[in-house]
């Protein structure tokens, strides 16, 4: 049995999908599992649960947009998988019309909650597969499995950039995709201090190509050598790097996601997006959100004060890593 998802989402959208494509595994075990998306995004997360990674670019999916009539070389490539999983073009009735049209069991799903859902996103990815109810149909939070060599890459670069591989090391993530969903820059220099000079902690700032300079911002304010900075852009080494610490603490963003898969124990920081929605998984995820006195919360308006109202003492209690008055 051939299955194919196609799936558009960002790191953190791959990594909530993953209880749903596990379960697909568990349903179809014999199954082959080619997952289409942006493969920079699917091959550090899917490795154990597909057999094969694609761009979606590599896709004909522009036709189906188009009101002109599929060529049989598009029919066959569609009809070369028995079952297809679309998590693009759920919204757009004529695309899902089409794509049903030139395949008996394709199924086009939204997964993006929509004004008044309940649902966490990992279920709305999991009930879009139409599996039913009863027993094997629950998702269970799925984690991101590393090779033994690309863990023991993880180690081996951490300890090339000062790392003793016994200390306590901590990822800090200072960024996200998005200002507004960024805690002030100056709460994780006051919390760096306290890592280090109270929890006695090695940091590891983590540094996204849309964020460039904030790790700098926060290294600057610290004694040499107690931080490493990892701004490589490869998501496997990353997932390499994040799998010794014991502690991460960071923004809602992709990163958080992939800590929390690789089953670091997490606080995550949670400003206008809503954690029913969008938490990272895991009974070792502890979420920050406070909304009180935000008009952009109460509004809908583009600038907001929640994540303001996270104090450094409030990530600390909540982290276990030292007390605070």
């Amino acid at each position: 049995m051939e299955i194919l998802i196609i799936h558009p989402g960002g790191l953190g959208d791959v990594i909530l999908s993953l209880p749903a494509v596990a379960l697909l595994r568990r349903k179809f075990p014999a199954a082959r599992i080619t997952v289409a998306g942006n493969v920079d995004h699917l091959v550090p997360v899917m490795s154990g649960y597909a057999e094969k990674i694609q761009s979606i670019s590599k896709l004909p999916l522009h036709r189906l947009y188009s009101s002109d009539a599929l060529n049989e070389e598009d029919a066959r490539f569609w009809r070369s998988y028995d079952l297809i999983v679309s998590w693009t073009g759920g919204g757009n009735s004529e695309f899902t019309a089409r794509f049903r049209a030139v395949h008996p069991n394709v199924r086009v799903a939204a997964w993006k909650p929509v004004p008044g859902e309940t649902r966490h996103v990992s279920r709305l990815f999991v009930d879009s597969l139409n599996l039913g109810t009863g027993a094997g149909i629950e998702a269970e939070p799925a984690t991101v499995l590393l090779s033994p060599g690309l863990r023991a890459q993880g180690r081996e670069w951490l300890k090339e950039h000062g790392w003793n591989g016994q200390d306590c090391l901590t990822a800090l993530h200072p960024g996200a995709g998005s200002e507004t969903k960024r805690w002030p820059v100056l709460q994780f220099v006051e919390l760096a201090r306290h890592l280090i000079t109270t929890a006695k902690r090695k940091l590891l700032i983590i540094e996204g190509s849309a964020e460039t300079g904030l790790a700098e911002q926060v290294l600057s304010a610290l004694p040499a050598g107690r931080a490493i900075v990892f701004n490589v852009m490869s998501l496997e080494l990353l997932s390499a790097v994040l799998a010794p610490c014991d502690l991460f603490i960071g923004n809602d963003s992709g990163v958080a996601h992939l800590a929390a898969a690789l089953n670091v124990r997490c606080t995550v920081l949670f400003g206008p997006t809503l954690p029913g929605h969008w938490a990272p998984l895991g009974s070792h995820v502890t979420i920050l959100r406070n909304a009180q006195g935000c008009e952009g919360c109460a509004s809908g308006e583009s600038i907001h004060t929640c994540l303001e109202n996270i104090t450094v003492g409030d990530v600390i209690r909540n982290s276990g890593c030292g007390t605070r008055d």
